[in-house]
């Protein structure tokens, strides 16, 4: 993973998208956490779901290094939020 931080203790939102593991790590002194804990039960995770659908499409069919390549383009500048693989 190209972004390097501290995310021992983040909070983890795991999910699957076509079969394949994501999780969402979030900084619980950030806004993304107070905005993720305010939304109603599974909303968060459907964002999410849809967002890897929107910019990744099909996981499947990327080689593992090309994955990574996307997920690490997404969270290019992160500083509270992350998506990586399970």
């Amino acid at each position: 993973m190209a972004t390097k931080l501290d995310t021992t203790n983040w909070v983890s939102y795991p999910f699957l998208v076509r079969g394949m593991k994501f999780k969402t790590l979030l900084d619980p002194k950030g806004k993304y956490y107070k905005m993720a804990e305010m939304c109603p039960e599974g909303e968060f995770i459907k964002e999410n779901i849809q967002m890897v659908l929107e910019f990744i499409h099909d996981p499947n069919l990327l080689s593992p290094k090309e994955l990574q390549d996307q997920l690490d383009e997404l969270n290019k500048g992160a500083s509270e939020a992350l998506l990586t693989i399970a």
